[in-house]
């Protein structure tokens, strides 16, 4: 058959009620999988209604052009199994171009729809074999089960835009390699049932009507199979989200866990440096006192050695540190404060622009995590060893380094970083700081150097997230 006859009989054998609701059923569900989120007004309502016009025209159109291109096709079955496959074409470059996302998520989805699609298709197709060769003659019950499976594929897309992976932005490779190897196997399978329940295995007229003959009386378990892959395939979908939210939600718990605890460490900075205060303004007093007195009685030479002397001296509590960045000088200040009340001596290196692409809660998680492991793992190795931390930028990415002198029992054991602390809470800084590594698509790698503990993290600027002031 040629080109143009293959057309012609699509138009007039092929194109039938069922095709086109099946068209509006797809057109339909990748328009809900790609809408906006704020999608209720005028303008926005207007665009998709173009798209999915648009979208149904180019179906109608391309499924004509591959049912002539696979007419032209000798064998029945290469021909049955490109028209079939063709269904997904549309569907694929839509999501590639339209949804949002990176290329994995766009992946994840267009698995996801093609295997649906193809599996529903193959569902009303086997339904509406075994209704008409059960009821021939009732049109409308013949139309309904053949549409019937498709029509809930825009359900199925409302699950997936529901939950939408897009809202997590590390995937778990493990899991999105079944999500995507069982889409796959659920594609293949339902392809395979479309040949053979189609009578596509063989050219041999004999060999085909012995096929049909066979797949006609166990058409119902074809039927059974398909529904079973569908809602496999949505099961799965669902599993793989929950999961990861799972995930994500534990992670989460971790940061608000470590961000009390540093509120409460401050907190009780706060009051001991108020206290500080309290006692700075009471001998102030005394000192502003007894400065008075040297100088009415001309001890002009006492009062300014003992004025010098008040200059000399340093606060107990209170450190200041500053740079542009001002989540980052108080997470450096309250550092400090923690180590002046330990007693350990820690140093800073920062060089950071005013604004950095990250959450304000992870970055105070993140630096505190890796200064108060650094903190409570530091084992001086003499009096005028230090903590030396730096936060700098390299490029694309934020770099935290931390440098720790530590005991032998640690070198020995090649020890990693673990709180000591046994207060409910604590033991989770190293979690904590790979997790969110992992969030900003970074790393962080823990090491012992020259009997120093060194833990050195990058996380990517170039991540989508807020940027703190």
């Amino acid at each position: 058959m040629n080109f143009v006859d293959g057309l012609k009989q699509y138009f007039v054998e092929i194109l039938d009620a069922p095709m086109y609701i099946m068209f509006f059923s797809f057109c339909a569900s990748m328009i809900i999988l790609g809408l906006p989120k704020e999608w209720k007004n005028k303008k926005t309502i207007l665009i998709e209604a173009l798209k999915f016009i648009c979208l149904y025209a180019l179906y109608v159109g391309l499924e004509s052009f591959f049912f002539a291109l696979a007419r032209m096709i000798p064998s029945m079955a290469t021909s049955g199994l490109l028209f079939t496959a063709s269904f997904a074409i549309l569907p694929i470059a839509y999501m590639y171009i339209f949804l949002k996302g990176d290329f994995l998520h766009k992946t994840v989805k267009a698995s996801l729809f093609v295997a649906s699609l193809l599996i529903t298709s193959e569902i009303g197709r086997s339904l509406g074999f075994f209704v008409g060769e059960a009821l021939p003659g009732n049109q409308f019950l013949l139309l309904i089960s053949r549409v019937a499976a498709t029509l809930s594929l825009p359900y199925i897309t409302y699950v997936v835009r529901k939950y939408d992976l897009n809202r997590f932005g590390r995937l778990p490779l493990f899991h999105i390699i079944i999500a995507l190897t069982l889409s796959a196997l659920l594609v293949v399978v339902s392809l395979w049932q479309n040949v053979l329940t189609s009578g596509y295995m063989t050219d041999n007229e004999a060999v085909r009507e012995a096929v049909n003959e066979l797949t006609v009386r166990y058409r119902w378990l074809f039927i059974f199979i398909s529904v079973v892959d569908i809602v496999l395939l949505v099961l799965m979908y669902l599993a793989t989200y929950f999961v990861i939210d799972s995930r994500h939600k534990v992670t989460e718990l971790e940061v608000q866990s470590s961000v009390l605890a540093v509120e409460k460490e401050a907190l009780r900075i706060d009051i001991q440096n108020r206290e500080e205060l309290m006692k700075i303004r009471h001998d102030l007093r005394n000192q502003l006192s007894y400065v008075s007195v040297l100088l009415q009685e001309g001890k002009n030479q006492e009062a300014t050695d003992y004025i010098n002397s008040l200059i000399e001296q340093k606060s107990e509590f209170i450190d200041s540190f500053s740079c542009s960045n001002l989540v980052v000088s108080g997470i450096v200040n309250l550092t400090l404060t923690k180590a002046k009340i330990a007693n350990k001596k820690i140093k800073f290196k920062v060089v950071v622009p005013p604004k950095l692409p990250f959450e304000d809660s992870d970055l105070l998680s993140l630096i505190t995590n890796i200064a108060d492991n650094a903190l409570e793992n530091f084992k001086p190795s003499d009096d005028n060893d230090a903590i030396s931390v730096s936060i700098v930028t390299q490029q694309d990415y934020l770099r935290i380094t931390s440098f720790n002198s530590v005991g032998e029992e640690n070198i020995k054991a090649k020890a990693t970083l673990k709180t000591t602390k046994t207060n409910r809470g604590h033991g989770y800084g190293t979690k904590i700081i790979k997790n969110i590594a992992k969030k900003y698509e970074g790393y962080v790698t823990f090491t012992i150097e020259n009997q120093k503990f060194v833990c050195d993290c990058l996380i990517n600027m170039n991540h989508k997230g807020v940027k703190n002031a």
